[in-house]
């Protein structure tokens, strides 16, 4: 019996063509160990609802490095040798501290936690229920419902839609974004404005917060994760032509699953994203010298950030998201500031040796990666 075969009745009846295509594509082609990864997940999303903990990832060590089985019902569909640095990125992929030397989990989504919100609560909404956000934008919390309320908040709304189509094809995208995606105006609220949803998670389940509040109370195992996330998320951005261009941490979502303390980061605001090739060349190292070497879209965003703006400032407090993470576990006083901007000049200079070569770009940013582990765990030894 086919591998098809044996596992076609888990998938739910309008996926199984995209199943059977993902199925074939994962245990046919090489394409590196990223892909193979968000292949699997995918692959995991299409099951029905109480199949899904069927699909399992298992990490452990073997005589060349490290092995990663993909299985379903127990059965490796796939099985691939990766190096030290790949299993780090697939480890803090699942919310994991990334130096793990054995772990067996669920593919999971954070979709896998998401709240439903129904009809009769969007029925019920009032004006008068926006009251949290900013000059453009209203928010209720209940129901993760968005208020434009003029044409700053209306764009941003059409651009974001416009991200999550472009996103359809690109899975590791998918997984560091969240958008807000518009939806027909509610019967109790104005009609002068426009409407957006964002995802919601199950907070009894999921704790999610902006990564300046998450900061504080990160574990060690925890930051480390979040560091090496953060760069994978560079990467998918870098890899399909995504560059966010204000990725500080109120702009990033920690969702941290409150079973066992795994964490998932995502992205938002995505009002001054450049994407798809023709916008996104003259932006293509923006995020990465924002995250390792603190610069802005412009020298005044840059001087205003680093010599302007006090140390204790609301706009110091709130950037720079990979050295706040280094810096909180600097138990040693190292130069975080200059050990990051080294590991970005090396990045950079990879990825131009790299040009379009997709598994030389991975493993420029796993190396990476690498590098961020390790300064981060000398700077946390006492």
């Amino acid at each position: 019996m086919g591998l098809w075969d044996k596992f076609k009745d888990l998938f739910r009846a309008e996926k199984k063509q995209d199943a059977l295509n993902t199925l074939f594509e994962l245990t046919n082609t090489w394409r590196g160990p990223s892909h193979s990864f968000y292949a699997f997940n995918q692959l995991a999303q299409m099951a029905t609802t109480n199949n899904r903990t069927l699909f399992t990832i298992a990490v452990s060590p073997d005589q060349t490095g490290y092995k990663i089985s993909y299985c379903i019902s127990g059965h490796a569909v796939k099985t691939e040798q990766v190096s030290l640095e790949a299993r780090d990125m697939i480890l803090a992929r699942l919310g994991l501290p990334p130096s793990a030397e054995h772990a067996q989990t669920q593919a999971l989504s954070l979709e896998d936690y998401r709240r439903d919100i129904s009809a009769d609560q969007l029925n019920q909404l009032k004006d008068s229920d926006f009251g949290a956000g900013g000059v453009h934008k209203r928010f209720h919390t209940g129901t993760g419902v968005l208020q434009a309320r003029d044409d700053v908040g209306r764009e941003d709304f059409v651009r974001e839609n416009r991200l999550q189509e472009y996103a359809e094809s690109h899975p590791d995208l998918q997984h560091y974004i969240s958008t807000q995606q518009q939806i027909a105006t509610p019967p109790g609220v104005s009609d002068k404005f426009a409407y957006a949803q964002v995802p919601l998670y199950d907070p009894a389940l999921i704790a999610s917060r902006e990564l300046d509040v998450a900061l504080p109370a990160l574990s060690l195992d925890q930051a480390r994760s979040m560091a090496t996330q953060l760069v994978d998320m560079a990467r998918a951005f870098y890899c399909n032509q995504l560059s966010h261009r204000d990725l500080h941490m109120q702009n990033l979502l920690v969702h941290e699953r409150k079973e066992d303390g795994a964490v998932f980061l995502k992205a938002i605001d995505f009002g001054r994203a450049k994407f798809g090739a023709a916008e996104f060349e003259a932006d293509r190292f923006n995020d990465i010298d924002y995250l390792f070497d603190r610069q802005g879209c412009s020298l005044a965003e840059t001087v205003g950030r680093n010599y302007l703006a006090g140390k204790d400032s609301a706009i110091s407090r709130k950037h720079y998201p990979l050295h706040k993470l280094l810096e909180r576990f600097n138990n040693r006083g190292a130069d975080v500031a200059g050990t990051l901007s080294g590991i970005g000049e090396r990045l950079k200079a990879d990825l131009q040796m790299a040009g379009d070569d997709r598994e030389r770009i991975d493993q420029a940013f796993e190396c990476a990666a690498g590098e961020v582990q390790m300064a981060l765990g000398w700077g946390a030894q006492l």
